[in-house]
């Protein structure tokens, strides 16, 4: 009879501690759910968006003069070098004509004729290239030197055949240069021919405002591919999604300590954020932007930081 009284003792005691433990860690896990999850909170904001294509271009001069001999002879004195600015009419070369120069070698001569015919510049502009030293001989019609155009400066626009579609005349973009300096551009003309060995067309990009820029500049051509003027649009932190990426959702905070699931429509990004399409959200709505993953239809949560205010 002793031995089955200790036995139920025992029994008792031992369901006891088993319902003291229980209990708890229950309490336990209520004191840390009461805590709440640490989240930071963004809230939305609303402006213009756009989406960009980017393609590349290179500089050139469109038109180029062309100086040429006008006799056949000597180069006896050259006035110019690469990359001078010249004027219309500015002298640039010396020529001594073939028979002048026999003359001046023949002792017996007692003419002073000299021979000498100057080559002005036809236009002004900038010289590119001087095709013959000085003391070399040309023929008449040879090519003395190069004159670029600077009015005629602009970038060649390479585009895919099958995105050509994107690219209006007349068009503002952004000229990136290889510094990543942007210059203003417009769109101005399309060259009615494909490239064979890249498929691509070639458009005319001209800058708004003057550069000082050099020949074969490589360069890449901003274009506007989607635009939206008023959008309401929250940081890519505050955006979820699935594996997939066929669904995105939101937490969004719907008093001081709670946040639960919305799921939204999601449209362009840029710098950061993306446009939200639907649901329409108020300017005062917060929604997480850290401690989010993971999270069910609706968590508790505890607010480290909000929009311009830093614990």
């Amino acid at each position: 009879m002793n031995l089955k009284t200790h036995k139920h003792t025992a029994t008792v005691i031992i369901g006891l501690i088993f319902i003291g433990g229980c209990n708890h860690g229950g309490n336990i896990s209520e004191k840390t759910t009461s805590q709440g999850i640490p989240a930071n909170v963004s809230s939305v904001r609303f402006g213009p968006m756009s989406t960009y294509s980017e393609f590349s271009a290179t500089s050139v001069f469109l038109f180029k003069a062309s100086i040429k001999s006008s006799v056949t002879g000597y180069v006896d004195n050259i006035h110019i070098n690469p990359g001078d600015a010249v004027e219309k009419k500015q002298l640039l070369f010396e020529l001594r004509t073939k028979e002048a120069t026999a003359l001046m070698n023949d002792s017996l001569n007692n003419l002073k004729f000299n021979g000498i015919v100057d080559v002005r510049a036809a236009t002004a502009g900038l010289i590119l290239s001087i095709e013959h030293p000085k003391g070399d001989y040309v023929g008449e019609g040879d090519q003395l030197c190069q004159i670029a155009i600077p009015g005629s400066f602009a970038f060649i626009l390479d585009v895919p055949y099958e995105q050509s579609g994107l690219i209006k005349l007349n068009t503002k973009c952004e000229i990136i240069l290889s510094d990543s300096k942007v210059i203003e551009g417009v769109i101005r003309s399309h060259l009615p021919f494909l490239t064979s060995s890249s498929q691509t067309e070639r458009f005319i990009v001209r800058p708004v405002k003057p550069e000082n820029l050099p020949e074969n500049l490589f360069g890449k051509i901003r274009i506007v591919k989607e635009s939206v003027i008023d959008a309401l649009s929250l940081p890519k932190s505050c955006i979820l999604t699935d594996e997939t990426m066929q669904s995105y959702w939101v937490m969004k905070l719907i008093n001081d300590t709670t946040a639960v699931k919305v799921i939204v429509t999601t449209g362009i990004s840029e710098k950061g954020f993306v446009r939200i399409v639907r649901p329409v959200f108020k300017n005062t709505d917060l929604f997480l932007s850290s401690g989010n993953y993971g999270l069910g239809d609706t968590a508790y949560v505890k607010i480290l930081k909000t929009p311009g205010h830093e614990q």
